[in-house]
């Protein structure tokens, strides 16, 4: 007879931790998360699958029940901490693996991260390079054909939380087969591709290669097709979605379409008149993005960032706006 669920919600340990790399450039430690140093940092390039890859082989995935390990910038981008993340899972025991996504607009701007990819890294041929590196590592996973993507089976930033059977599959069956590849396996493109620096919207004190932005985005096709029956994705209420906002757009959008993208969600039926949605939302959305963060590099490594953005502060005026340094479009 299995465990009463009362029970195991009693008896489940759950460690959420928090990647310290480099302390004086992050966050401050995020309520119920504990720290975990890894200033050795030996391959930034893989970013935090370096760490996903040195807990599953040190057996530090094997200490709790449920485990992740996720940023600093985990709370300035998803505004939960680690005491919402536990109550959550404690409140539904029983799954392999449970994923948070920091940016639940993205949901209601974009039919899959597949749309969105090519228009934020410049590159057209961004999926069919992503393709073929899994193609090289045998990894059986479909970047080419677009499925829909929402809040109950997409997640970003690598903000997961699993049972020690989710991390062996995990890293043996995706993460292990890719950052493995060498450069005579790979060929010179694509390895140059992995990881040379790309195009990135977002501040980054190391502009990474497109490795980890491959892996992280593999692993929402991966848990779907790997553990459709045993994965939870964390709810969020409407006002939650919009608080999440890092742009007028998105709120736009959500307000003037969210209950419309709900209820193709809730069909699961997506007509011509949702993809003509998706296909200019997501136009509009990502090229919002590239605009805006020409004019304003967001960042997360000092807390919250939307109190402070100009186009949502008080008192801001489009003068002030005008006379902020834009970026490099191209960079």
């Amino acid at each position: 007879m299995g465990v009463p669920e009362d029970a195991y919600r009693q008896i489940m340990k759950i460690r959420l931790l928090q990647n310290r790399i480099d302390p004086s450039h992050e966050n401050p430690l995020i309520a119920g998360f504990d720290a975990f140093d890894f200033s050795h940092n030996p391959h930034p390039e893989w970013r935090e699958f370096q760490i996903f890859e040195h807990i599953v082989a040190s057996g530090v995935h094997r200490t709790a029940d449920v485990l992740g390990a996720v940023s600093s910038r985990f709370h300035a981008k998803g505004l939960l901490d680690g005491n919402d993340v536990r109550q959550w899972i404690e409140a539904n025991p029983g799954y392999e693996v449970y994923v948070t996504n920091p940016l639940p607009q993205m949901s209601y701007c974009n039919f899959s991260s597949n749309d969105r990819s090519p228009i934020i890294h410049g590159d057209p041929e961004v999926l069919h390079r992503f393709q073929a590196v899994l193609d090289k590592a045998g990894v059986a996973l479909d970047f080419l054909t677009s499925a829909r993507q929402h809040n109950g089976n997409y997640g970003l930033c690598s903000y997961w939380f699993g049972t020690p059977i989710f991390w062996e599959r995990f890293l043996s069956e995706l993460v292990e087969p890719v950052i493995h590849l060498s450069r005579n396996e790979l060929g010179s493109e694509l390895h140059d591709f992995l990881y040379r620096p790309m195009q990135y919207y977002g501040d980054a004190r190391h502009r990474p290669g497109a490795l980890p932005f491959l892996l992280e985005r593999a692993t929402s096709l991966y848990i779907t097709r790997a553990f459709p029956q045993s994965s939870a994705f964390y709810p969020r209420t409407r006002q939650q979605v919009l608080d999440c906002c890092l742009y007028p757009f998105e709120r736009d959008l959500i307000t003037l379409f969210g209950d419309q993208v709900d209820a193709w969600d809730a069909a699961a039926h997506y007509e011509p008149a949702a993809r003509a949605y998706f296909d200019r939302a997501c136009r509009h959305a990502n090229h919002g993005w590239l605009l805006y963060g020409a004019l304003h590099r967001i960042g997360f490594d000092h807390g919250n960032p939307r109190p402070h953005l100009p186009w949502f502060t008080q008192g801001s005026t489009h003068a002030e706006t005008a006379k902020m340094e834009v970026h490099d479009f191209a960079a």
